[in-house]
């Protein structure tokens, strides 16, 4: 007699599936860590701007005291800050980059309240030239990424103006609250046009 399959075999087969798939589809993400980021001051550095919410200024991002923990290529500290001297009246420094150039910071702490972040910026030679502003994270796999979330270019930046709000946490697989990751800001510079001065690099800490 053939044997019949048994039916009370299935519904455990399928509270095993059906479990996983639970699992998968809540677990954080691969490149993400539970946790929070820790507190920092903040200030409304962009109010006069029209920009109220409150930033936190990115490690070393106002340069007064070096480029510790900056990874730099054809790029220097130099003489000179933005000209609003948002964070203090008493700074006077600011990062150059040359054509080809690049700066890329510290790590910074990420999590879903940290939705952008702005910096000051200001062309000091040729007759073009663009900042591509990237965010450089790692995943799971090891495997470094970098996403483009915005450019800095043209005429109006020949004098110091603040960058447009650039994304952040919104660009990142931060999906859920409690999850951070490590990221660094890259500021790339294109091979061909002129050179930038960057200051006074904020990060939003709270979502609006």
């Amino acid at each position: 007699m053939p044997h019949a399959p048994s039916i009370l075999r299935l519904p455990a087969r399928l509270s095993v599936i059906l479990g996983a798939a639970l699992v998968a589809l809540f677990a954080l993400p691969a490149a993400a860590h539970a946790g929070t980021c820790a507190g920092t001051a903040t200030t409304k550095a962009f109010k006069s701007f029209g920009d109220t919410a409150d930033y936190s200024i990115a490690p070393n991002g106002h340069f007064e005291s070096g480029t510790s923990g900056w990874s730099l290529t054809s790029a220097s500290v130099v003489s000179g800050n933005e000209s609003f001297k948002v964070r203090s009246s008493a700074d006077s420094k600011s990062l150059s980059i040359q054509p080809k150039g690049l700066a890329v910071s510290p790590p910074i702490c990420v999590g879903v309240q940290h939705p952008s972040f702005r910096f000051f910026a200001r062309r000091t030679s040729g007759t073009w030239g663009v900042i591509n502003a990237k965010l450089r994270w790692t995943d799971s796999g090891g495997r470094t990424n970098e996403t483009v979330v915005g450019s800095i270019s043209g005429d109006p930046y020949l004098s110091w103006k603040p960058s447009q709000s650039l994304p952040l946490a919104t660009t990142l697989p931060l999906w859920q609250a409690g999850q951070t990751l490590s990221v660094r800001l890259v500021f790339d510079l294109e091979d061909y046009g002129g050179s930038f001065t960057i200051d006074d690099v904020y990060v939003d800490p709270y979502r609006r």
